[in-house]
């Protein structure tokens, strides 16, 4: 697979000076692979604030944490990299002291080999009084991985970076290690110059008289119908009851998924005995308001969560049961949905693994392709953009997604990576958040934060937080879509909710309905043609409606269009009647 670099990374390379200092001091490299490379990729940044990062000039910078050895080595093709051997304890490792400074994201990368086999390492940043985890890798012997992470400093001190790998029998190999800083006005500048060239289109006009001359001084007014990013929302039963809940939610959103409605606990509470009057009903209402939806989910891999009957059944009569549940509810809905989650949280739990066999879940994929072929299948997760998660880690994230499709029949599965999202109260780590989207995007698969939630209502600080996630996911270019777990307090969102009981804006309501404006043209913008009759625009992508209007001319002429990614700098010859 091709370096995610190639569609996102060298338009970021832009001339950008500030302060007369050199763009590479502000610009952000997005590259990831998920390859295991026979020779390892320079240092990201030159290595940034980090000693001696490719080790050209042997140890210099670097010491040895803990037990163990360290010794400088140098591949057939000339390459010098540090092995760490002899290790006793998981956190023996080579060592480099930084000082990190508070309120700024810091980029780490690195890439890593071991000695025999495959194993997880992870880097670490030991301050005096914590670990922090700031990324990880599945390694390999015979290649070099990509380990890619990041921390947020809340503390301006001196941090030592750490190598760890629970099997200490194994010796860890390092090479050309990098830790770029980013003030959070440059870290916005990414989010800004991303949202430009992967959400936006140029589209140029040209309005010409019928014979064929141009019309210099026609105006243009060009009004956004409907935005191509599905920005949405989750949904629950309480709709079904409120004209007030109703109003709100088709005014602001176009896609949604049901918080609970869908799950096999709420369609069969007794064995035997199917329920589907509630989804039934919230379907109807969101085909009526044009609104999308993700199907979640089959499968729920929490013991805990399964219907109270089901805990109790055999092996074999299990098997019977998730059969007759996946017939049942993927092909009630077929061809009504855009999205199905497959499995629910299959990294963190095992239920119809431990029940059913290794391949439960691959299983699983295999007979909702075949039931409803055309819609994305997503494996559904918690904790992998959070940062600390190990059983979700972006590194066995990409693990899990390649098990599933290496089962017979599931390559060509329309497979796609949901990510939660459930962030806690403190700060969100954006520097890890961007590195594990930057691992993912690297797969080529289609990303969504499925779940976003922040912390809970009596945060001070929720709604900023909010912000800073949402403005990451739309930013990046492997996220296709974006579906919040909140709502108003009147359908019982009381974690995160968006309006209180009589529908008026929360803190985090205004930041939705602030993010809703501005990644849309709201209002009708007018633009007056150039002695050529042109007129240039970048404008999101999505549905648009144009009228071009001349004082020469006895009448106007409407005509609509859309803006996607796959039509840039297009040309739309608009003819005026005078």
């Amino acid at each position: 697979m091709k370096l995610f670099t190639e569609t996102c990374n060298l338009w970021l390379s832009c001339i950008l000076l500030l302060s007369g200092m050199n763009i590479s001091a502000f610009s952000y490299d997005y590259s990831s692979t998920t390859k295991c490379l026979v020779e390892p990729q320079r240092a990201q940044y030159g290595g940034g604030m980090i000693v001696n990062p490719e080790f050209n000039h042997s140890l210099e910078g670097w010491t040895m944490f803990g037990q163990g050895e360290i010794e400088e080595r140098i591949s057939k093709a000339g390459n010098s990299f540090i092995v760490v051997h002899n290790r006793t304890h998981p956190l023996d490792s080579l060592s480099q002291k930084v000082l990190l400074e508070k309120g700024k994201l810091y980029s780490f990368s690195a890439w890593i080999q071991i000695s025999e086999g495959r194993e997880t390492v992870s880097v670490l940043f030991k301050t005096a009084d914590e670990l922090v985890r700031g990324g990880k890798v599945i390694a390999e012997h015979g290649c070099w991985s990509l380990l890619k992470g990041g921390i947020v400093a809340n503390f301006s001190t001196h941090v030592e970076i750490l190598f760890e790998s629970k099997n200490t029998k194994v010796d860890i190999w390092v090479n050309n290690v990098s830790l770029q800083p980013f003030t959070k006005e440059q870290w916005k500048s990414h989010q800004d110059i991303s949202i430009s060239k992967i959400r936006k289109s140029k589209v140029r006009f040209k309005v010409i008289h019928a014979n064929k001359t141009a019309m210099q001084g026609a105006i243009v007014s060009i009004k956004q119908l409907k935005s191509n990013f599905p920005f949405g929302c989750g949904m629950n039963y309480r709709i079904l009851e409120s004209t007030d809940y109703q109003n709100w939610f088709a005014s602001r959103f176009k896609f949604t998924t049901f918080t609970n409605e869908m799950k096999w606990y709420g369609t069969e509470k007794i064995q035997g005995q199917e329920n589907y009057t509630v989804p039934d009903a919230m379907v109807k209402f969101s085909k009526q308001n044009g609104i999308s939806i993700r199907g979640h989910n089959i499968f729920w891999d929490n013991p805990k969560q399964q219907p109270n009957w089901v805990k109790s059944l055999s092996s074999d009569d299990l098997r019977k049961a998730v059969e007759k549940r996946i017939n049942s509810v993927v092909s009630r809905y077929r061809g009504q949905l855009i999205a199905w989650d497959v499995v629910n949280e299959n990294l963190h739990f095992r239920y119809f693994e431990d029940k059913l066999g290794e391949n439960a879940s691959a299983v699983f994929y295999s007979k909702a392709y075949q039931l409803d072929p055309n819609t994305n299948m997503f494996m559904n997760e918690y904790g992998t953009i959070n940062g600390g998660d190990e059983k979700a880690s972006p590194a066995n994230y990409k693990k899990k997604i390649e098990e599933i499709l290496q089962y017979p029949g599931n390559e060509k599965i329309l497979l796609a990576i949901g990510l939660q999202g459930n962030f806690g109260s403190g700060q969100p780590n954006l520097a890890y958040m961007r590195s594990s989207l930057d691992i993912l995007g690297a797969t080529g698969l289609p990303i969504w934060l499925t779940e976003v939630s922040v912390g809970v209502a009596k945060d001070i600080d929720q709604a900023q937080h909010l912000e800073d996630i949402l403005r990451e996911g739309y930013s990046h270019p492997a996220v296709k879509g974006i579906v919040m777990f909140a709502g108003p307090i009147a359908a019982n969102f009381k974690e995160m909710p968006l309006a209180d009981t009589n529908f008026k804006n929360t803190p985090a309501g205004d930041v939705v309905d602030k993010l809703l404006h501005e990644w849309k043209h709201c209002q009708a913008q007018e633009f007056t043609a150039d002695d050529k009759g042109f007129v240039d625009v970048l404008l999101f992508h999505g549905d648009y409606n144009v009228t071009v209007q001349h004082t020469q001319a006895n009448s106007s002429t409407t005509l609509g269009f859309r803006v996607t990614k796959d039509t840039p700098q297009a040309t739309i010859d608009i003819l005026i009647h005078t």
